[in-house]
């Protein structure tokens, strides 16, 4: 089964044990919009599509913890749709989305309070996004800033106000920042304080404010900005720049911008050259999956991961999970409080080869019918199973007979090389997992069916 390289933690569970209380998914704007002016309620809408069942799964499992509910039954109007329907479509068209895996959380008017990409399993964190929405309530909503930016309106201390919303609710402000930066003087650019919020707005590398700091700003002023903020906003500007500089790149399907992406990318692991290296590979393959470049994606990841993941071991995972945790140990009790709190809901090193190396195999599965294609797919899928059970091993996690993902895909690629009775037994132990877990996957049951029949 599919997986997304961001990481979260994969979890799953049904959606009849869910605490946040769903309208039917064909519950219109309208009809949210009136119930919950009604119930003077905001509304909460989450999208998903067909594209990652597996993060799918990952939500409904974050939707069912219990510490949701009250504030959800309290204060939002919720529904979950999939954007391939046609209330899915008629709900992103609304809200400009061009993509599923988006919480929105509005006003029964369709202002927008909060946006959170993506899914998670812990439900602190759409109980931080809820609350974030409603602490919003009193803020200048983005429509305002909205109609005043198009009235004319571009004094600095709103086209600041403006970015800083924008960004907020999860929108790029490459356009506004440049904007906003072309009405300044080069003196400015020497001002500590509004390279920090340059940089902490995520602008493109091949933004014009971007190209410019780097030419007109001291590179020790640049350096002292990452060296004297908490290491957790210093990862949170690198990642806003690479996230937005590698969206852009896919969306204009610019090849040199990825690479600048790619690069950058790299140097953030300094001076860890073979983390570094990877982090590169790892960009440029996202790249080509992402363009549909398929011939080029199947051609890199096959060296990418025979040369990296497959010679690591356990223990070498081990190792690079524990630096991990000394990066983030400091002196200061309240100040690694405040850390630990930031950055909690990501997942340790590890996880993102285990998880990658089944995410690899799995695109394997769909894009090839060779047998020797496969059968490498084959190999990775199960060095993704060992890992994971080796990792997880004496944890107290909940998938104790192993990940029923991965145990989906390595079932699949059996079943596509033809052995299909070593795939309904791999199978039926991705079900078992899941019910082990207390958690069970529509899906990976569904397929286990279609594999006895014959007609996966």
């Amino acid at each position: 089964m599919k997986l997304l390289l961001l990481g979260v933690t994969l979890l799953f569970a049904s959606p009849c044990f869910a605490q946040i209380s769903f309208l039917d998914s064909a519950t219109t704007w309208e009809q949210l919009s009136r119930l919950a002016k009604k119930e003077k309620k905001l509304i909460f809408i989450h999208i998903e599509g067909r594209g990652c069942d597996q993060c799918n799964d990952v939500a409904t499992q974050g939707f069912s913890s219990p510490v949701l509910k009250e504030r959800f039954q309290k204060n939002f109007v919720s529904t979950r749709v999939r954007i391939e329907s046609k209330n899915g479509k008629q709900l992103a068209e609304k809200f400009g989305l061009s993509h599923p895996l988006v919480s929105l959380f509005v006003n029964a008017d369709g202002n927008l309070l909060n946006r959170f990409n993506g899914s998670s399993s812990s439900g602190e964190v759409y109980l931080q996004q809820a609350d974030i929405a409603i602490g919003r309530l009193k803020s200048k909503p983005l429509e305002a800033f909205e109609k005043e930016y198009a009235a004319g309106e571009r004094s600095s201390q709103f086209m600041r106000d403006y970015i800083t919303r924008q960004l907020e609710m999860g929108k790029p402000a490459d356009k506004l920042l440049d904007e906003y930066a072309g009405r300044l003087n080069l003196d400015s650019l020497q001002n500590f304080q509004l390279i920090k919020f340059i940089y902490q707005s995520g602008p493109t590398l091949d933004s014009r404010i971007y190209k410019v700091i780097q030419a007109a700003t001291p590179h020790k002023l640049i350096d002292s900005l990452y060296k004297n903020i908490p290491y957790p906003e210093a990862v949170a500007i690198n990642n806003a720049i690479i996230g937005n500089s590698f969206h852009k790149a896919v969306q204009t399907k610019n090849q040199d911008l990825a690479y600048q992406t790619a690069n950058f990318t790299q140097g953030t692991f300094k001076p860890n050259y073979t983390l570094g290296n990877i982090a590169f590979q790892r960009s440029m393959l996202r790249y080509s999956l992402a363009v549909r470049d398929t011939m080029s994606y199947m051609q890199q990841v096959s060296q990418f991961l025979n040369y990296t993941h497959m010679l690591m071991s356990v223990d070498s995972l081990k190792r690079m999970d524990a630096d991990h945790v000394r990066r983030f140990t400091i002196a200061n009790d309240s100040v690694r409080k405040s850390m630990m709190l930031k950055t909690i809901q990501f997942a340790p090193p590890s996880h993102y080869f285990h998880m990658e190396m089944n995410e690899h195999a799995w695109h394997f599965y769909e894009m090839s019918d060779k047998k020797g294609e496969l059968e490498k797919a084959l190999m990775w899928s199960k060095r993704s199973l060992e890992w994971f059970d080796e990792l997880t091993k004496g944890t107290n996690h909940p998938m104790t007979l192993g990940n029923p993902a991965y145990l989906d895909t390595y079932a699949h690629l059996l079943y596509k090389l033809g052995q299909k009775e070593e795939a309904i037994e791999w199978q039926t132990k991705a079900v078992e997992a899941g019910k082990a877990a207390k958690q069970r996957s529509p899906n990976i049951e569904e397929a286990l069916v279609k594999m006895k029949a014959g007609t996966l």
